[in-house]
């Protein structure tokens, strides 16, 4: 019998329990307009196009006018949530970009810390994580 994960321990022990707060904290309050997203934890890229950027995750497509919109759309693709708020405010988003980056980044290396050499244990370990997260911002 293998024995229970606690996932919301490591949540709590990483910088990825963060990121609900800097949601609920910095961007619910400002003016913000919501964008919808694919709804499931996928690996989601940044594209350079000619009009500026686009995010892909999956099929789906989203236009960026700017770099810092398109990583802010890219940690909350990764998470997997279906609709998010987007401060309208370009400088507000560059002040969220590098401590959401870095929550997100954190977290995945402390999972692979804690479970190395089991990739498959560490891709459940980050999904239920990351539905613990989506849970929270939906909260918000």
């Amino acid at each position: 019998m293998t024995p229970k994960i606690p996932h919301h321990a490591i949540l709590a022990s990483s910088q990825g329990c963060r990121i609900p707060e800097i949601y609920r904290s910095r961007v619910l309050p400002a003016n913000t307009r919501t964008i919808r997203l694919l709804g499931k934890k996928t690996n989601a890229r940044i594209l350079t196009t000619l009009l500026g950027y686009e995010v892909q995750a999956s099929y789906k497509r989203i236009q960026c006018p700017d770099l810092v919109t398109a990583q802010y759309l890219r940690v909350f693709s990764e998470l997997g949530c279906h609709s998010i708020k987007l401060p309208y405010d370009p400088t507000l988003t560059s002040e969220l970009v590098p401590g959401l980056e870095a929550a997100l980044a954190e977290l995945a290396e402390s999972v692979r810390r804690l479970f190395p050499a089991q990739p498959r244990l560490q891709s459940y370990v980050l999904r239920k994580i990351y539905s613990i997260l989506r849970r929270q911002l939906r909260a918000g």
